[in-house]
């Protein structure tokens, strides 16, 4: 798979979980910029709660001692710092 591809999978991901969050209630607000540690930044509409997400894509091992198993990312330092949330989106 190559570097485009992994965007455009990436994309896909991203605008499934937008879609995910409008439909809970929230207001979904992009990141424009193609990189940082954080996706979107959402505002449910009725409490107020502020979370801000990183989207991962879910990806599964295809040879190790466990395959099929789920390859679970870890948060960056500014990422903790921030207290951002992954949202992990199923590949279709």
């Amino acid at each position: 798979m190559g570097r485009n591809e992994k965007r455009v999978i990436g994309d896909i991901s991203e605008y499934k979980a937008i879609i995910k969050f409008l439909e809970q209630g929230y207001e979904v607000f992009k990141n424009v910029s193609s990189s940082g540690p954080i996706d979107m930044v959402l505002v449910h509409h009725e409490t107020g709660e502020v979370r801000l997400i990183d989207v991962k894509t879910i990806s599964r091992r295809t040879k190790s001692w466990r395959p099929g198993s789920k390859i679970v990312r870890q948060r960056t330092k500014e990422q903790i710092r921030l207290k951002v949330e992954f949202e992990y989106i199923e590949k279709d």
